[in-house]
């Protein structure tokens, strides 16, 4: 009879059957359908063959008609291999015990590397991460993921333009980019100041060089308004032209305002659910209400575990449901036209000067399309228009 493919999982033994009626036994056990296998005779009293442990009990029952004794000579199959582990449970906690401190460990964080900075930044960049739960000891899974870092810390330092952060394993790399603080003004070369638009002059203030224009006067995008030569004829020299020339220059701004729209705000409601992901099956783990909320939005912030050096199958994943309410939004023409006018301001200030001066407004044009009010803005300006020019070889030669 062949070997059941099915033995480790149920585990099975090897008896041996003494006494004179063991034919008859291996008789009983085929027409009782109880799998019995590998038959062996040994002498005329005595024989071996597999069982499974299942059926030990029908298989006693059979020798005790028969007067027949049994002995357990070999026992195979998960039961027993599960049995013996049992009874070397100390060592299995152990090795359990071993494995769950490795795998924490490997999802702590023991490095911050911070490159770029100098000391003062670098010290200030980890306060900073400290308050945000970035230390040695923490749990990676249990932080913002390196995105949400990224902007909180540049969003605190005002000294740095750029931080860029990087997690791997059980290390965190921040990448600094400080901003630059002007050098200390070098010795200026001879120069002129010219108007870097075209402008109505409003007023010059002049440091050093020879004003060429005055107030009121209409000049064009490169005209000299401050030159480098001064002297009397024939005894000119050169000179670093500087000063500050203040000039009306005019911009017009394009917007366009939607009379209906339709946008989502958060009413400060959340729930936050926590799951554990396995092969990408999500187990919840704590906060298994998702709120109940009619409109919503859901960001996931998902952490793979790992042991060692490997990524494994296995993460920490967090999502935070905060509820929205639907808001419907309807101009009038004239209100979207008083809108569009903010805007068009916000947009122009943008791109000035912090000194820069808007002095009059005017409507250009007004068109409803579509659902939309197009506005065009026309502005007046007092904006610094004087821009360095060098004074050239050839010109000092002239």
């Amino acid at each position: 009879m062949k070997k059941f493919p099915i033995e480790p999982i149920y585990g099975y033994v090897k008896i041996g059957i003494i006494g004179e009626h063991g034919e008859s036994i291996i008789n009983e056990c085929v027409a009782r359908d109880i799998p019995i296998w590998e038959i062996e005779r040994k002498d005329d009293y005595s024989m071996t063959a597999n069982i499974f442990v299942r059926d030990i009990k029908q298989v006693k029952q059979l020798l005790k008609q028969k007067k027949c004794k049994i002995r357990f000579l070999k026992k195979r199959g998960s039961p027993f291999f599960l049995l013996r582990l049992w009874r070397r449970n100390g060592f299995l906690l152990g090795l359990a015990g071993f494995i769950l401190i490795i795998f924490l460990l490997s999802n702590m964080v023991w490095n911050i590397n911070v490159t770029g900075a100098d000391p003062k930044t670098e010290f200030e960049l980890r306060k900073a991460a400290a308050e945000l739960g970035i230390k040695k000891g923490q749990f990676i899974f249990l932080l913002p993921n390196s995105r949400q870092i990224q902007q909180k810390l540049t969003d605190k330092m005002d000294n740095v333009t750029w931080i860029g952060v990087t997690q791997k394993g059980t290390t965190y790399q921040f990448q600094v980019a400080e901003k630059e603080i002007p050098e200390k003004a070098k010795r200026l070369k001879p120069r002129n100041l010219i108007a870097k638009k075209k402008a109505i002059i409003h007023d010059i203030f002049v440091k050093r060089g020879q004003p060429l224009v005055s107030p009121n006067d209409y000049v064009q995008k490169g005209q000299t308004l401050v030159s480098g030569f001064i002297g009397k004829e024939g005894e000119e020299k050169l000179v670093p032209a500087e000063g500050t020339v203040l000039g009306e220059t005019w911009h017009v701004v394009h917007v366009t305002v939607p009379l209906e729209t339709n946008f989502k705000t958060y009413t400060g409601d959340s729930k936050k659910r926590h799951y554990v992901s396995i092969f990408g099956l999500k187990v919840p783990v704590w906060g298994l209400s998702n709120g109940n909320f009619k409109h919503s939005k859901t960001e996931e912030n998902k952490t793979p575990f790992r042991f060692i050096k490997w990524e494994l199958p296995i993460a920490y994943v967090k999502k935070d449901i905060r509820e929205t309410d639907g808001v419907k939004r309807i101009y009038t023409k004239n209100e979207a036209i008083s809108v569009g006018k903010t805007m068009a301001k916000k947009e122009l200030q943008k791109k000035l000067p912090n000194d820069a001066k808007i002095i009059g407004e005017n409507i250009l044009q007004v068109s409803v399309s579509n659902g939309k009010v197009n506005l065009s803005m026309h502005y007046q300006v007092i904006e610094n228009i004087a821009s360095e020019q060098p004074i050239t070889s050839s010109k000092e030669n002239e």
